[in-house]
């Protein structure tokens, strides 16, 4: 059983995004998220691509930063 939430909060999109992004309703994944509904292999198969899909373009983004000119300033 996946831990839907936790690995839609790791990749830092919202229920409504992952909705929009895979096609199944924020109503369905809510009450899945809740233990009061249930998803269709269908619709876990497109979750699964969407979350994938997020999680390879979260890191094609940090892939192509250059942390190195990076300035930190503090407060001061």
């Amino acid at each position: 059983m996946i831990n839907l939430r936790s690995r839609r909060e790791a990749l830092g999109i919202s229920q409504s995004k992952l909705a929009r992004i895979s096609g199944v309703s924020r109503f369905k994944i809510c009450m899945f998220e809740l233990g009061g509904g249930s998803l269709s292999p269908e619709e876990c198969r497109r979750i699964k691509t969407a979350l994938e899909a997020e999680a390879a373009r979260i890191k094609a983004i940090a892939g192509n930063m250059d942390l190195r000119d990076l300035e930190l300033r503090g407060d001061n």
